[in-house]
């Protein structure tokens, strides 16, 4: 059978990756804008959300563009490959889905080669291989609290310390404040509001974006899991972040750390430099540590 060609979106996002890795070799690094969130500390509040470098070409280099952190996957928790991604400053993270096939204790297994490899695990919780698994919840309680029990074991006696998060979807609406209350009652280190309801990320609903009332109602739902959660969780929005102006109104909404996808693919490497213009250059302690 025929190998099928590539469709648009795809070749964009191979292109932009391309590009992206190439600059990141050849540009003057980016100036530092220091956050602190999850107990860590990350060259900026802003980064690369899942779906874009998938395994890791880009990796860490990306805090040579002016990103903080560089989300790779999404992965099969309980079929993690071995990853070698590329080196450098930006913090990376690792989005992994929850398969309802999968035991608890394979999820476990899974857990241990995730936390070698990553600075920070994010649970997708929207991934439609979590679906089902999410449509049980009694199950994904029991799930997650066991992970977090994991996660705390293989951190006892370690230096090493790397934040468990989950991702939510957060759509008008519909903000999901039950589910913040049960991550921060299990002990997560924060969640990831996801404001876009996924593919196919069409050119109309980039610039639906552009709109300020979509972009206000996304803030006042930060706001809203910022009053749930209180200090205990890290929160971070991803979703329509298009110019300086959005990143601005987010973390200034509650959010500590904001994620980019579309935006990267349209407007290229440099977007993170014009995103970050006229942010403080200073640490910024997101939660409070």
């Amino acid at each position: 059978m025929a190998e099928r060609a590539p469709s648009g979106k795809r070749l964009l996002q191979r292109a932009a990756l391309e590009a992206s890795c190439l600059l990141a070799h050849l540009a003057r690094p980016a100036e530092a804008l220091p956050v602190r969130a999850m107990g860590l500390v990350l060259p900026s509040p802003l980064g690369i959300a899942a779906g874009f470098d998938r395994v890791g070409r880009l990796g860490g280099a990306a805090a040579r563009l002016g990103f903080g952190f560089n989300e790779l996957g999404t992965f099969d928790l309980a079929a993690l490959p071995p990853l070698r991604p590329r080196a450098g400053a930006a913090l990376l993270g690792l989005n992994l889905a929850l398969p309802a096939t999968a035991s608890t204790d394979a999820l476990c297994r899974g857990l241990i080669g995730a936390w070698q490899q990553a600075d920070y695990l994010m649970l997708n919780l929207m991934s439609p291989q979590t679906a089902a698994l999410a449509a049980d919840p009694p199950r994904l309680q029991a799930t997650l609290a066991a992970l977090r029990r994991e996660l705390e074991r293989l951190q006892q006696g370690s230096t090493r310390r790397v934040p468990l998060l989950a991702k939510l979807r957060c759509l008008p609406g519909r903000t999901p404040v039950d589910m913040a209350v049960r991550l921060r009652d299990l002990g997560f280190d924060g969640l990831l509001a996801a404001h876009d309801p996924g593919p196919p990320a069409t050119r109309e609903r980039y610039r639906r974006w552009q709109q300020a009332a979509l972009q206000d109602a996304t803030c006042a739902q930060l706001a809203e899991l910022r009053a749930t959660c209180g200090p205990a969780l890290a929160l971070l929005s991803v979703g329509g972040i298009q110019h300086a102006g959005h990143l601005q109104a987010r973390l200034a909404a509650g959010a500590d750390l904001v994620q980019v996808h579309s935006a990267l693919l349209r407007r290229g490497p440099w977007l993170a430099r014009a995103l970050l213009r006229g942010q403080p250059a200073c640490l910024r302690t997101a939660d409070g540590r």
